[in-house]
């Protein structure tokens, strides 16, 4: 369906709204034209350089070129604005500020769009397509192109620079490369993007705000989907959903709004186009200081829902910028109010409100969207890495081989191993890459699976620089007691031995902890159970530290290298880092021989 008939159909949804409330068969008609327009954009979008299945240096396990859409394709919904339900809270004025809500078609973001709209800022809902499902099945290979296609093709290398045409797309003959016949097995589609976005679309045309649909699957597969491949390689557990935040959702589209008009104060006022806001539907707070404008993440109030774990990686100049309107809600709240809007509603408004309730109804999304629900993790990873098998030993490398494993990156730190031997249940320990080996032990609750510390790397201050609550917390730690200031707060947390907490995985309870910061000897000595003190206690030394190590105060079980640790001050989340290893419990440090520094971290 082209772009003119799909706005003669809002045109035409917009004068039945004003002569009268829509009829189940002028509904029904809306959304099978809107579904065939997102599906039409959705394949009309395909102009791109052609990228290749990478990974340090050699192909992957599908080593075909294939070419990845970087178009932005957007779509305009407007109808005209009526009363909001008042249980969310009277209308408020904001001078219109512009708000770009990052929108799914579930229950969260649908809400969010009702809340934003009803205070009165002028809301665009934006649909974030980052996983094409037709390329990832069907490989394609570069054919020779006319100059004019090859022209537009490089001119939609970045998606923010132009929409391009359907003519256009049709008469280049797609993006200007020919499909060869499908090499790999046609699977169901796990991904549910069309039907999210038609969802999308329904909500924002009857609330009466447009609603846009960009294309970043090219650059989440190379930052995200490549990085995460590459991490598994290394015989690491990964966290996409971080990465996915860092780097498309607070990242790209970030800068594809300073590219189109702006974002915040910079946008230069309500006649150039931009934003004031970006809005997500997060369980997350940020609380800014009214004269600075500084801003600080902190948990949500619904703590079971709390998402700070997955924006640990934002950066405070971003977070200025950032709306969360669930924050203070949680979920089942939030499913109530979208619930209630149906039998409370009058006929005039039926049409937003069943919306609203039918994206409550929706099942949540528990899954990663290009795995799918039904489909083991395992499985999808086999078809790009290469499974090579290796032996399986009892709790370290000097332990006895009791089988063969199918490839390390196929098992997860903490989790069943499958591997059959007596009637033991043998769990993953850890992978040692540089021997190819897995190493598991007898139970669940084995002692070997339980440590009191982890090395993490990569850190990230969300402020930019690391807390003075740290500095003085080190500096205490170094300084004998005739030198400890006197001053209550200093008192109070010299006296606490575990002034943070932290998370090693999203909605674990969070765990008192201690951190400092290490050279990289010392990772290597504390990573076999060496307890020595680190001597850096200066803001400079700790704002350019690699390495830090991090001591809980009770045992956690499977600390799994790749993942995320999270660091928390009471409710602020003061930034994250990437677990580089466990720290090795002494009694337990025989076992390996001394390789547990590079067993995961190669």
């Amino acid at each position: 369906m082209s772009g003119r008939h799909f706005l003669t159909a809002f045109r035409q949804l917009a004068s039945w709204r004003c002569s009268a409330a829509l009829s189940s068969t002028a509904q029904v008609r809306f959304l099978r034209l809107s579904s065939s327009s997102s599906s039409s954009s959705s394949s009309s979008s395909a102009y791109a350089p052609t990228y290749s299945r990478l990974t340090h240096g050699r192909l992957l396990h599908n080593n075909r070129h294939r070419s990845y859409s970087t178009a932005a394709t957007a779509t305009s919904a407007t109808t005209p604005d009526h009363d909001h339900d008042p249980s969310i809270g009277a209308r408020t004025q904001h001078k219109k500020e512009r708000v770009l809500l990052l929108m799914s078609g579930g229950v969260d973001s649908s809400m969010c769009a009702h809340i934003l709209h009803n205070q009165g800022y002028a809301v665009t809902g934006l649909y974030m397509h980052n996983w094409n499902h037709d390329e990832e099945t069907q490989d394609e290979v570069e054919a020779l192109s006319s100059p004019s296609s090859s022209s537009s093709s490089q001119n939609s290398a970045y998606l923010s620079e132009s929409t391009l045409s359907t003519d256009h797309q049709q008469s280049s003959g797609g993006n200007g490369y020919k499909p060869i016949p499908r090499t790999a097995p046609i699977r169901p589609k796990a991904c549910t993007s069309d039907r999210d976005w038609a969802d999308v679309q329904s909500v924002c045309a009857q609330i009466g705000i447009p609603a846009r649909r960009l294309d970043f699957s090219r650059q989440y597969w190379n930052q995200v989907f490549q990085v995460m491949l590459q991490e598994y390689e290394r015989g690491r557990t990964p966290n996409p959903d971080v990465s996915c935040n860092r780097e498309i959702k607070f990242g790209e589209l970030i800068e594809w709004c300073w590219r189109n008009g702006g974002l915040g104060k910079d946008r230069g006022g309500e006649e150039r186009e931009g934003w004031d806001y970006l809005a997500t539907g997060h369980y997350a707070r940020v609380e800014r200081d009214q004269q600075t404008g500084v801003a600080r993440l902190l948990r949500a109030k619904d703590s079971n829902k709390d998402q700070t774990y997955y924006l640990s990686t934002l950066s405070e100049r971003v977070l200025r910028h950032v709306l969360f309107p669930l924050a203070q809600y949680d979920k089942p709240t939030v499913k109530r109010m979208a619930l209630s809007f149906a039998s409370s509603s009058t006929a005039n408004q039926d049409d937003e409100l069943t919306s609203l309730q039918n994206a409550a109804l929706k099942k949540e999304s528990m899954g990663i969207c290009f795995v799918g629900q039904r489909r083991r993790f395992g499985d999808f990873l086999k078809e790009y890495l290469d499974p090579l098998p290796g032996p399986v030993r009892i709790n370290g490398l000097g332990g006895e081989v009791i089988g063969m494993h199918k490839g390390l990156f196929q098992y997860t730190v903490g989790q069943a191993s499958g591997v059959t031997h007596k009637h033991n249940k043998w769990v993953v320990l850890r992978t040692d890459l540089p021997s190819n080996t897995l190493i598991v032990v007898d139970g669940t609750q084995n002692d070997r699976l339980f440590s009191l510390g982890l090395i993490a790397e990569d850190w990230h201050w969300i402020s930019g620089a690391p807390p003075k609550k740290l500095l003085r917390f080190l500096s205490s730690s170094s300084s004998s007691p005739s030198t400890t200031t006197t001053t209550t707060t200093n008192q109070d947390e010299q006296q606490d031995e575990y002034p943070f907490t932290a998370q090693i995985r999203h909605r674990q309870v969070p765990q008192p902890c201690a951190i400092e910061p290490i050279s990289d000897s010392m990772a290597a000595a504390a990573a076999l159970g060496d307890q020595m003190s680190s001597t850096i206690t200066t803001i400079e030394d700790i704002s350019s530290a690699r390495l830090f190590r991090v001591k809980f105060k009770d045992f956690q079980r499977a600390i799994a290298p790749g993942q995320i640790l999270v660091l928390y001050d009471k409710d602020e989340c003061l930034g994250g880092a990437v677990i580089k290893s466990s720290l090795v419990r002494p009694e337990y440090a025989h076992e390996d021989s001394g390789t547990q520094s590079s067993s995961t971290t190669n």
